[in-house]
């Protein structure tokens, strides 16, 4: 059994430790110790090097395999990662990403033991590690990495994920904050944060400076006196601001590099002119058009008078609330509320003739002189898919928009859901001088559309540019912007050609409200040098670091829209940097080779994820794409591949899964459809099911009280997008998706949304985001509502051997009292299937959040049943074998 023995650590920027018998109100001795987790975090200028350095003790007298898994932020680059276990430390090394697949590659083809770690999130990625530490030994883990701290609404904020999920004998972040221009506020604030844990965060700031310590005891971290259970769990956030004025901004220059920060304070609001496009086509039915009905409420409550503003809607064909762009007068946003309160969501989706459209709007309001002569002209356009009518081909939608918008528009398009083609809503927005920005399907994304529209909803400047007109300036970063938006921030950086110069000239010119805006500000170079030589303790090489990082981030944005040899020098340009500095960035992957005592090696490649979620093409050796699970036709969104690592043999997974899969070294159950925990086994079992998409197939069934579940499998997701509840006896029918609950007893139908109440059933009760559904006395059937990929995962709880339920496939699973887990198959029913096991397996897809041993398989709808199908046709039917019986 030493395979299966695992104990991971999880680190969000800190550290998360699952114990087993390390329970509420106990004190079990913990198998690993975290002797100390120190997060230091030195901000210059708004540019944040952030050290995680965590130290954790093996207390067991046999090896125990640790999981170091942290999250940053997306807009970081790793920078430097060690791992030092019994004085031997491993040091990771930035690679050409081509080079190192190559490594991955050659591992694999020798047998070696290898990994793969990439994943991506909302607004935080993953970086995981996982190794084997012996018997009371010791490992230290450094991870270091760098970003620049964007300027929003009025702030800049630093994230950090604290989870330890375990006592720390020496817990502490503590954030150094140096801004030459003063800091203007700082504040921190965390859901988790008692007012005993408030205490404990000590803030000093004194003119130019800051530091934020946080620090609590062990006693402080308990959730009760007599507690194991800590409650350091959410997010630990630092927001600031610096002092500013209406001037041409702040210069800072280090060793030959400078950068300079403009975003002056007190400018008159230029007014806007913009076009709503929204995409009410059927894929948008349910939650999606509720909650972009919910904040297009409030984004017009919020419009000032001065604007103009239109709105279209658009399926197969293009509806128009006004054929003008119409003042924001209280009569027209009434209006423009009651249009879009009566969006329904049906047909197809024609982005083409959309978008033209709106254009076309701009172009005649401003023809006909509408429109103020100086304003900012955008397009915002939400979708959720890919063009299914009219005009499809995405190469020809985003010539006929670049040749139609002319620059008189910008584009800022809003991608709804997991579905939609990111790079093609990014790339037509960039050729049109926006961006594109994903919105998550969670119950906050009406809160994501207001708050993008907030950070474009005020311009003040038009036509940005800052020069420097004295100075021979190499490698200028960009420095002409389209808009300056009140609350944002403007950063440019370059590396000074010359040591004859003393001084610095930076001019800025724009458009303001009603005036030309001009400002003039000079710096001294060997002053300014001198003043970065003192805030050693910070960092003194940031200027070029951060010019390092703003250029590698503008030509990987620069290569999206590029084709040709601009696009081969952009990557070429990056590629050359990211290597220099030692940046793990889309062009480059971290390499970490560690030696073991068997004298085989572990490679692991750490690459930057990319924002459409879909891994890049490599060696068929490393990923593969099984036909049972998906046809290449529709394959539109693959996972992401994590970590591969298990304390024993290690196998590459390959993506998406296949049948009976090398699961202990996945150990991710949200692969599966069904989470069953049965009376006869230890083990939760992950149940893969093998039939063809959209097949409805009966789980349960019981002829006696005539009650049967079945669940329709989704489509490229590994869940069910429908579950349908019969009662015969009560004369009920439930139907679940992931929008609505729909009842129906007798004559009488309700539809329930998930956000409201379900009363009244005593079948089945409502809690939070799960279902659960009573079948018998020990066995519940638990529908969870998995809501960014909008489908649904089924666990089932069996607490007895003798279930009445035996006709459907989950059935035959829990009314076996004979299963015998082995190393890799399982026996049900008298046959056996391969299936692979582990003791730390993820089922938090389920909604099941304690972690424990499992076995994972696969089946068809009939290997269980000597033949018998359990496919139904209809979401309340019974398998055509058993109707005689009922």
């Amino acid at each position: 059994m030493e395979l299966f023995r695992r104990c991971p650590v999880f680190t969000a920027l800190l550290l998360i430790l699952c114990n087993a018998g390390h329970s509420h109100g106990t004190a079990a001795e913990p198998s690993l110790l975290i002797h100390n987790m120190d997060i230091d975090c030195k901000v210059t200028s708004r540019f944040a090097h952030t050290l995680i350095v965590a130290k954790i003790e093996n207390q067991l007298n046999l090896s125990h395999e640790v999981v170091f898994d942290v999250e940053l932020p997306k807009t970081a680059f790793i920078t430097n990662f060690t791992m030092t276990i019994d004085g031997v430390t491993t040091v990771g090394v930035v690679k050409k990403k081509a080079e190192a697949e190559e490594q991955y590659g050659k591992a694999v083809s020798k047998g070696q033991n290898a990994g793969l770690v990439q994943s991506i999130g909302r607004k935080m990625e993953n970086f995981k590690i996982s190794v084997n530490v012996r018997e009371r030994a010791t490992v230290i883990f450094k991870l270091t990495y760098e970003e620049l701290l964007k300027r929003n609404q009025g702030m800049y904020q630093l994230q950090l994920k604290v989870k330890p999920k375990q006592l720390v004998e020496k817990f502490q972040i503590t954030v150094d904050i140096v801004e030459p221009q003063g800091i203007r506020f700082v504040n921190t604030f965390g859901g988790f944060m008692t007012n005993d844990l408030m205490d404990t965060v000590q803030i000093d700031h004194n003119g130019n400076k800051a530091q934020i310590v946080f620090k609590p005891t062990l006693e402080q971290q308990r959730k009760c006196p007599a507690c194991t259970e800590t409650l350091l769990d959410g997010d630990f956030v630092i927001n600031y601001d610096v002092n500013r004025e209406v001037s041409a901004g702040n210069i800072q220059i280090v060793n030959g590099y400078f950068v300079h920060y403009f975003a002056p304070s007190n400018l008159e609001r230029v007014p806007k002119n913009v076009v709503f496009v929204i995409d009410c086509s059927a894929s948008m039915k349910g939650r999606k058009i509720k909650q972009t009905y919910e904040a297009f409420m409030k984004i017009l409550s919020d419009l000032p008078e001065e604007d103009h503003f239109g709105i279209l809607k658009f399926s197969s064909n293009v509806v128009k609330w006004n054929s003008d762009l119409m003042k924001a007068t209280p009569v027209n946003i009434q209006s423009a509320k009651e249009f879009v309160s009566n969006i329904k969501a049906q047909g197809g989706t024609d982005i083409n003739s959309a978008l033209l459209s709106a254009i076309k709007m701009l172009k005649d309001a401003q023809e006909a002189e509408i429109l103020p002569e100086i304003s900012a002209s955008s397009i915002i356009f939400l979708s959720d898919g890919d063009p299914t009518y009219g005009e499809t081909n995405i190469h020809t939608i985003m010539k006929n928009v670049k040749q139609a918008a002319d620059g008189v528009t910008t584009l800022y398009s809003l991608g709804f859901g997991a579905d939609v083609d990111y790079n093609f809503l990014e790339k037509m927005s960039l050729e049109n001088g926006g961006l594109a920005r994903r919105i998550y399907l969670d119950s906050d994304s009406a809160l994501q559309l207001q708050d993008f529209y907030k950070e474009v909803a005020n311009p003040v400047l038009l036509d940005v540019t800052l020069q420097y007109p004295n100075l021979p300036v190499n490698g200028l970063t960009q420095n002409s912007f389209k808009y300056y938006y009140q609350g944002s921030e403007i950063v440019v950086a370059g590396q000074i050609d010359s040591n004859s110069i003393d001084t610095l000239i930076a001019e800025v010119a724009a458009q303001g409200m009603t005036d030309p805006f001009s400002m003039r500000v000079e710096t001294g170079i060997k002053e300014d040098a001198e003043v970065g030589t003192e805030q050693k303790y910070i960092f003194g090489d940031f200027t070029e670091r951060l010019w390092a990082y703003l250029t590698i981030n503008q030509l990987m944005t620069k290569r999206i829209s590029a084709e040709g040899e601009l696009k081969e020098n952009s990557t070429d340009k990056a590629l050359q940097l990211s290597l220099k500095y030692n940046f793990v960035t889309p062009l480059t992957s971290l390499v970490i080779t560690r030696l073991e005592e068997s004298d085989d090696s572990i490679t692991m490649v750490a690459k930057k994820p990319k924002e459409d979620n879909v891994p890049e093409a490599s060696s068929p050796s490393i990923r593969t794409v099984s036909s049972f699970a998906r046809t290449a036709a529709k394959i539109k969104t693959l996972k992401p591949i994590r970590l591969v690592l298990s304390g024993g043999r290690r196998t590459p997974l390959t993506v998406p899964r296949p049948p009976h899969s090398h699961f202990n070294n996945y150990q991710d159950c949200s692969w599966y459809h069904l989470l069953l925990s049965v009376a006869s086994i230890p083990e939760k079992i992950c149940l893969g099911i093998s039939e063809p998409l959209d097949g409805i197939i009966n789980l349960f069934h019981n002829s006696v009280k005539g009650i049967t579940l079945n669940g329709k499998l989704s489509e490229d997701k590994d869940g069910f997008d429908k579950v349908g509840l019969v009662h015969k006896k009560k004369m009920m029918s439930i139907e679940v998706t992931a929008e609505n609950i729909t009842v129906t007893r007798g004559e009488d139908t309700q539809v329930h949304p998930w956000t409201s109440a379900l009363q009244g059933l005593r079948v089945i009760k409502k809690e939070g985001d799960t279902l659960v559904a009573s079948l018998e006395p020990g066995l519940k059937v638990i529908i969870y509502l998995v809501k960014h990929l909008d489908l649904l995962k089924l666990y089932v709880e069996s607490k007895r051997k003798d279930s009445n339920y035996t006709i459907g496939l989950a059935s035959h699973v829990t009314s076996d009292e004979n299963i015998i887990v082995k190393f890799s198959d399982i026996s049900i029913q008298g046959k056996s299937f391969p299936s692979s096991r582990s003791c730390s397996c993820d089922v938090t897809s389920f909604g099941v959040k304690n972690q424990g041993c499992c076995v994972a398989f696969t089946v068809e709808s009939d290997d269980l049943t000597a033949g018998t199908s359990n496919i139904v046709q209809n979401i309340f039917d019974i398998p055509p074998a058993y109707h005689e019986q009922t």
